[in-house]
């Protein structure tokens, strides 16, 4: 199997496994598909798509972003909007797909994304709704192209699990940041503004599937995730960014 730049400087830093291999797989397949989308999306006319880069835990990245460490963060993947840059963590990726499956690692990288499409329109400016917001944004881009990543709901589940694990005071909750990637997905009516990510982060959601997540505190509760009442598109969701 060839893989791109970035996926072998993922089986390079994990050592050459099978385990890695098949990490950079997910990672070499989610990264096509969301480069190949943008670049072929008249509203990043002008806007490249973001570079991804591979690099080991604890590694200091000098730039547009300054000094700072990457891969200490929860998820071990981060975004420059100076750059436009993605940095991937392969052992943080590794745990995550060993923990929660494939689609979590899929979940990870589309979320860095979503921060790419929220520096495109200069909505990445504030607290952790920013975080919810870009978690919405890869549920959408998560389901936009679930056919050609082979995603499934079983996927979903995991992926509403990986959610739930990495809550904290930065990105928010666990609850919360479920439910905006479901919002994303279109399985809860809700959308992925600004506003309505605030809301969530100040818990006013009456919605009675975000009160389940809080109350059962796992990935998905009793949420029916076969469905997606709610489709959302990015033509539709850009707009109100």
């Amino acid at each position: 199997m060839r893989f791109t730049l970035v996926a072998a400087g993922l089986v390079a830093i994990l050592g050459g496994s099978a385990l890695a291999r098949t990490v950079a797989s997910v990672v070499d397949q989610t990264t096509s598909f969301l480069i190949r989308d943008w670049v072929t999306d008249q509203r990043f006319d002008g806007f490249q798509p973001p570079q991804v880069f591979a690099i080991e835990q604890g590694t200091k990245v000098y730039g547009g972003c300054g000094e700072f460490v990457r891969g200490d963060e929860v998820g071990g993947s981060s975004y420059c909007p100076a750059t436009n840059t993605i940095y991937l963590v392969p052992s943080q990726l590794n745990y995550f797909y060993k923990a929660f499956g494939p689609s979590s690692v899929a979940y990870v990288v589309a979320h860095e994304f979503g921060h790419a499409i929220q520096n495109r329109y200069g909505s990445l400016e504030g607290g952790a709704e920013v975080e919810l917001q870009a978690d919405c944004l890869a549920g959408i881009l998560v389901d936009y192209g679930s056919t050609q990543l082979g995603i499934t709901r079983q996927d979903t589940i995991q992926m509403a699990q990986a959610a739930y694990a990495i809550g904290d005071p930065t990105h928010g909750t666990g609850a919360q940041r479920t439910y905006a990637l479901l919002s994303g997905m279109g399985v809860v009516d809700a959308g992925c503004s600004k506003q309505e990510m605030l809301s969530l982060l100040n818990n006013q959601v009456s919605d009675p599937a975000y009160m389940e997540l809080r109350a059962t505190r796992s990935g998905a509760g009793n949420i029916d995730i076969n469905k997606s009442p709610y489709p959302k598109t990015l033509g539709g969701i850009t707009n109100g960014l």
